[in-house]
């Protein structure tokens, strides 16, 4: 049996603290193979904390979970890179013991952030097998040379990660300070958006758990750590397959009466007693993943469906009482200073919505961005993804499209540009102890302003 101390080292806190899920299916499998696992985190412990613990627990091995490396956001860009290299290089030093990266922001650049950290080992994707497979290694004395990188052959079956480790400390903070607790009812997607990175990470299908065992986590979550407030943290919550529904019965039937939300897909058709069902379930607010605001837009970014769809999905919530978040990508391919005009006329009919504003995209390699921007010169061939590039129409100018959303927006508290312009109020609501993503919270307040 081995000593296993796993690390998150997410750095970010907006839009607000995000529970280390990730890090928990790997304690979760690291458990079941019978090694002792201890769980700690950058953002509740320190660096000092974790050196200490590091002694005191004396590991045989280090798991680093790494969640991202900046926030993608081109106005207000933070970058965390030089502090996971640091935290690797500290830790390193006083565990003196194998080291593993992993998590979704290490596998979107495994190769360059090996290279740049001098890491042990790196486990690109879904590491419950292989992090278990390791620790196999090390008990045999049979661990690999340093410096080898892993990939699952296959992604984990949807019925073998049933839910995450949670450690009681750490819950406890999240649900202090963010009020939100963070639930993976299925894995992969199989829709192409030009720069998403979920089909890289997690495969182009959709693997989903048994709606009975996800209803069973978010129990769990409410009678043991009294979470108030679920976010479904798959890439797109409403399936094809209406699994999603399943699991809106099963938590009308357990009556939790915890609120809820997730990203959703746009489409057209929604049908009325789909969405009394979601309601009657918790259903709190949606996000929704339309991410551009014209039909040329969409469609040069691959979103698979048009204008229309994100407007209809938009008031037949808005119909019901629930709030609607966008977050919109203007400069993205195609666009221009009319689609941008467009766009903006576009999302100035979305009812009962608040909507957050982008400017370029965030390069992520192996994406079609990424061919996209090779093919324009935007980076090089050798470019290695750690120091970020943003990829920005050539049929617009920068200043252009951040005048016209400025104009646009206004002095409407619902439409927000930049989209940290918040991010010390939503702090603040947190501290107070109000739960969830907050933003509807804005909704609110415009509705008592009008009355």
């Amino acid at each position: 049996m081995a000593r296993v101390l796993l690390i998150s080292a997410n750095f970010t806190k907006f839009p607000y603290p995000v529970y280390p899920i990730g890090m928990g299916y790997i304690a979760r499998a690291c458990e079941a193979a019978g090694h002792d696992v201890d769980q700690e985190d950058i953002q509740l412990d320190g660096l000092e904390s974790i050196i200490s613990r590091v002694a005191e627990f004396n590991p045989d091995m280090v798991g680093l979970s790494i969640r991202n490396l900046d926030n993608c956001d081109s106005g207000n860009f933070k970058s965390s890179l030089e502090g996971v290299c640091s935290l690797v290089e500290t830790i390193q030093a006083a565990a003196k013991k194998p080291l593993v990266l992993g998590g979704s922001g290490f596998s979107l650049y495994p190769e360059a952030l090996m290279q740049r950290t001098g890491a042990d080992y790196g486990i690109v994707g879904e590491g419950e097998h292989t992090f278990a497979a390791l620790l196999q290694a090390w008990d045999r004395n049979r661990l690999p040379p340093p410096g080898m990188l892993f990939r699952a052959k296959e992604h984990t079956p949807a019925l073998t990660f049933h839910s995450s480790l949670r450690s009681p400390r750490l819950m406890a903070h999240y649900l202090r300070f963010g009020g939100v607790a963070n639930v993976q009812a299925k894995r992969g997607c199989p829709y192409e958006c030009a720069y998403c990175a979920y089909p890289l990470l997690e495969g182009m299908e959709f693997r989903c758990r048994e709606p009975r065992d996800v209803v069973e986590e978010c129990c769990e979550l409410v009678r043991r750590y009294q979470a108030d407030y679920i976010y479904f943290t798959d890439s797109v919550f409403n399936d094809p397959g209406d699994v999603y529904l399943e699991i809106a019965e099963q938590l009308i039937r357990e009556d939790l009466k915890c609120r809820w939300t997730a990203f959703f897909r746009p489409r057209k058709g929604w049908r009325p007693e789909e969405i009394d069902l979601l309601h009657r379930s918790g259903l709190d607010c949606v996000e929704w993943g339309g991410d551009c605001s014209t039909d040329a837009t969409l469609a040069a970014m691959r979103k698979g469906f048009d204008w229309a769809a994100v407007e209809e999905s938009n008031n037949r919530f808005a119909d019901k009482g629930i709030a609607n978040g966008h977050y919109f990508i203007f400069g993205g391919p195609a666009e221009t200073r009319e689609t941008a005009a467009e766009g903006l006329g576009n999302v100035s009919r979305l009812r009962h919505s608040v909507v957050f504003a982008f400017t370029g995209i965030r390069i992520i390699p192996r994406t079609l961005i990424h061919r996209l921007a090779l093919e324009e010169g935007v980076v090089g061939a050798d470019w290695d993804g750690l120091e970020a590039r943003f990829y920005f129409s050539p049929g617009l100018r920068r200043e252009d499209v951040d005048t016209l959303i400025r104009d646009s927006f206004g002095e409407d508290i619902c439409r927000i540009y930049p989209p940290t312009r918040n991010e010390e109020l939503i702090a603040a609501l947190h501290r107070l102890g109000l739960k969830g993503p907050l933003w509807d919270y804005i909704l609110k307040a415009r509705r008592r302003k009008k009355e």
